[in-house]
């Protein structure tokens, strides 16, 4: 897109989720007109995808979808189309951070805070890496149950 940069602006609060460190600068349809947005990519990454939906822009400030409501209190449990099954502990605080551990394989982090958790979708979790914030998402979900 030429009204889009792509660069480290590690300075900058994404301008959905409110967390520092940038990767995109856009000033362009999928923001709102005369604006400028600086996103993450998980942020921007829910902008492109309302964009081909052929969703009008969406204003600055939305935040990530988190887990679904049924789930926000208990632990659970997800499993991914790649067959990788996540444990996820209860969050009494309401902020979505939670222990997180994949017998599959070694997670770089056992805390994170996710971000955007779904069937269908891949799970996007962030995690804190010294004094920036990383990324890690999955191959889809196909199943969220509550931990027995």
């Amino acid at each position: 897109m030429p009204d889009t940069e792509r660069a480290d602006f590690a300075d900058e609060i994404c301008n959905d989720c409110g967390i520092k460190g940038c990767a995109i600068c856009h000033w362009g349809d999928l923001v709102p007109p005369e604006r400028i947005g600086h996103f993450c990519e998980f942020c921007w990454s829910q902008r492109v995808e309302a964009g081909k939906k052929g969703e009008p822009p969406k204003h600055l400030g939305v935040k990530p979808p988190g887990i679904p409501e049924e789930f926000s209190n208990k632990a659970i449990v997800v499993t991914t189309e790649s067959g990788s099954v996540y444990e996820m502990s209860r969050t009494d605080d309401g902020n979505n951070v939670r222990n997180i551990y994949c017998a599959r394989r070694t997670l770089p982090f056992s805390k994170a805070e996710v971000l955007c958790l779904a069937v269908g979708a891949g799970i996007w979790l962030r995690y804190p890496d010294g004094d920036t914030y990383e990324l890690f998402y999955t191959t889809p979900v196909v199943s969220i149950e509550e931990k027995k």
